[in-house]
């Protein structure tokens, strides 16, 4: 009795250590699926990185709006990137030509309105005052950032950090504007010749 008692404890740890080894040679033979998995898990990450969904509380000047993120209550700034408008709000700074008609183009186009912030990939997360910097779109697909640029309310600000693409895009947007003498590249606006 006692030798078969120890012939099933032995069975049964040779049966242990046999199924053990079985278990560890098919998880080091199937590594493609679990970086597989990995990859997916980060491009998920990387899809809701990038876009956030936000409600526009107020533009704050022509180019850094007040919004509140979906999920939350707490107001954040975002800075548009790639744009600079004339100044209107800088106490630093006197109010500059087109800035208050800058400041409210914006806020008629964003104010109380449901946005898409979405992060370049070479840009910083936020700019040295906090504020969080995004392009915006606009719910009918309108890249606001963009708009602004082509419709002459905005420089092409390429000293951010941006996509080359981006960069190029803007470029363009700035030198279509300044040839149709759109918004303040108008002789009769502030009389802006480069």
């Amino acid at each position: 009795m006692k030798v078969r008692l120890l012939q099933k404890k032995w069975l049964k740890f040779f049966v242990t250590f046999v199924f053990g080894l079985v278990a560890l040679a098919w998880m080091r033979t199937d590594p493609p699926q679990i970086i597989k998995t990995e990859a997916i898990a980060e491009n998920v990450v990387s899809i809701f990185a990038t876009s956030t969904n936000a409600l526009v509380n107020r533009a704050v000047d022509g180019d850094t709006l007040e919004v509140v993120l979906d999920g939350t209550t707490e107001k954040v700034k975002v800075r548009l990137l790639g744009v600079d408008t004339p100044e209107s709000v800088d106490p630093r700074k006197t109010v500059q030509c087109f800035g208050k008609e800058a400041s409210k183009h914006t806020a008629e186009l964003v104010n109380g309105k449901r946005v898409r912030l979405d992060i370049d990939p070479k840009a910083d997360e936020v700019d040295k005052y906090g504020r969080l910097l995004r392009n915006v779109v606009l719910s009918d697909g309108t890249d606001l950032n963009a708009e602004l640029v082509a419709d002459g309310f905005a420089h092409a600000y390429l000293s951010f950090p941006l996509t080359k693409q981006r960069k190029l895009e803007l470029t363009r947007l700035q030198a279509e504007a300044k040839a149709a003498l759109r918004g303040f590249w108008s002789p009769d606006t502030c009389g802006l010749t480069s």
